[in-house]
C-alpha cells in the first residue's frame, strides 16, 4: 500500500564565487511520490549484535520516468542513496533498495 510520501532528489554541486566547485553538495527536489517503505536492516540488526549494519530501506512506488538510479530519496527527513534499482514498466512499478547517507 502506497501510504508514505517520498521526496525524489538530485544532487547539485555548488560553485564558489570564483566559479570553482566548492565541494559543498546540496539536494534539489525533482518530485514527490507515494511509496511503500520497508526496513531491511538497521536498528534490529544492531540490537542482534551486528556491528556493520546500515539502515537499508526498500521503497516501492509507481513507475515515473523522472526517477533514475542517480536520484536520492528523502523520507522522514533522512536522505537515502539508491543501491539497487528495478523499474518494471509492464507492471508500472519501481522497487528501490537504498541506504541512509550522512548529509551534514
Amino acid at each position: 500500500m502506497l501510504r508514505h510520501r517520498i521526496e525524489v532528489l538530485k544532487r547539485v554541486q555548488e560553485d564558489s564565487e570564483f566559479g570553482i566547485r566548492s565541494g559543498k553538495q546540496t539536494y534539489e527536489r525533482v518530485c514527490c511520490v507515494w511509496s511503500d517503505v520497508t526496513w531491511k536492516k538497521g536498528q534490529k540488526s544492531l540490537n542482534a549484535g551486528a556491528m556493520d549494519a546500515l539502515d537499508t530501506v526498500m521503497f516501492r512506488m509507481r513507475w515515473d520516468g523522472r526517477i533514475t538510479r542517480e536520484c536520492f530519496l528523502r523520507y522522514d527527513g533522512v536522505v537515502y542513496q539508491v543501491m539497487q534499482f528495478h523499474a518494471d514498466r509492464q507492471d508500472n512499478t519501481i522497487q528501490i533498495l537504498a541506504t541512509e547517507i550522512v548529509t551534514k
